[in-house]
């Protein structure tokens, strides 16, 4: 990015006149591998920051194109959009009585996207030949240091393109399902809510007709039929009828982040770590504010003002952390509990 920056004029005027004159290519990828929370690793295909421009440019364009394709069941990658409000709409969906639903996901969805299929779907509504060869060559390059043995299949998840060519690729799948079924689906996520347990047993296989149609199957083991009353996890939320909670591996992995960042052997003062941590919790908490008062809330915020506590007085004695480390100390150094933040907010 320094680099780029540092001639940023004349860069982007080369790369202008090279996409002009069509004499541009696309760059190879490099892979970055993520860690799962369930262990495993999700593969990134990283562009270089030139070719991050081009992808940008072109999702405007395509946005554009093809915005009047986005059902209102599609809440990823859509403005005015978010996954709060795919979570609100499960809880509307909820309050009208009791409920079943069908939770699954798409099994490596943009490792399995058709590319053809894909092409086909852009050359519908575009005409132009030069920009879908661009758009091609986008989606045909390789990853560095990797041979690719399916070449007819994936877009590579990590580009500011692959979010909206995924959302092109699902939007008949969209029309057909939501025709039948009351579906939420976020990315590859998806929840439909039905009546009964035959009503929700029929749209599992709606859906599973459905994807096939587009080349994509669902994930077997994350695909179930259960009452809305046992519980959903969806978008880091548990949903158990009208009540929403943070789920347990999303309380788990803030846990697992402050822990990193209030080691007891550290020397750094509580008012420093304090401004770290809260950073993390602001932006937690502003995500989870559709729990309201959740008792889950309530816990994490007393588990935070204890682990603040032990930070500053290093050593776990209860009656120590009353002493050296009250509650009026976190605060007058800034701490708001997510409960506090979330039910009364800035006050």
């Amino acid at each position: 990015m320094e680099e780029f920056e540092a001639h940023a004029k004349e860069r982007l005027w080369e790369l202008s006149e090279a996409l002009r004159t069509h004499t541009w290519t696309p760059h190879q990828l490099r892979r970055v591998w993520i860690p799962k929370p369930d262990g495993s690793r999700r593969g990134l295909a990283i562009p270089c920051v030139e070719d991050r421009i081009v992808h940008a440019a072109l999702a405007k364009v395509l946005y554009a194109v093809f915005e009047d394709e986005f059902g209102p069941d599609c809440y990823a990658y859509v403005r005015g959009r978010s996954a709060l409000d795919a979570v609100a709409r499960i809880q509307r969906e909820a309050r009208a009585g009791p409920r079943w639903v069908m939770e699954t996901d798409i099994e490596s969805f943009f490792d399995t996207i058709p590319r053809e299929r894909l092409m086909d779907k852009l050359a519908a509504r575009i005409a132009d030949g030069s920009f879908l060869r661009l758009v091609r060559s986008i989606i045909w390059s390789g990853v560095l240091g990797e041979r690719t043995e399916s070449e007819g299949v994936g877009v590579a998840q990590g580009s500011p393109l692959s979010p909206l060519l995924a959302n092109i690729h699902l939007a008949e799948f969209d029309r057909k399902v939501g025709a039948h079924c009351s579906l939420v689906r976020y990315a590859d996520d998806m929840v439909v809510v039905s009546r009964t347990k035959e009503e929700a047993e029929a749209a599992r296989e709606k859906v599973e007709a459905a994807l096939k149609d587009e080349g994509l199957k669902m994930k077997p083991r994350k695909t179930r039929v259960v009452r809305l009353e046992a519980g959903v996890e969806f978008l880091g939320y548990r949903i158990t009828g009208w009540k929403v909670d943070p789920s347990a591996k999303a309380v788990k992995r803030l846990q697992e982040k402050v822990r990193s960042l209030t080691v007891r052997h550290d020397t750094r003062p509580l008012k420093e770590v304090m401004s770290r941590v809260m950073n993390v919790v602001r932006g937690w908490s502003q995500y989870y504010r559709l729990a309201g008062k959740s008792p889950v809330l309530w816990n994490v915020s007393l588990w935070l003002t204890h682990r603040l506590q032990a930070y500053k007085v290093k050593h776990r004695w209860h009656g120590a952390w009353q002493r050296h480390a009250p509650y009026s100390m976190l605060l007058g150094l800034g701490f708001r509990s997510p409960y506090a933040l979330v039910v009364h907010g800035s006050r």
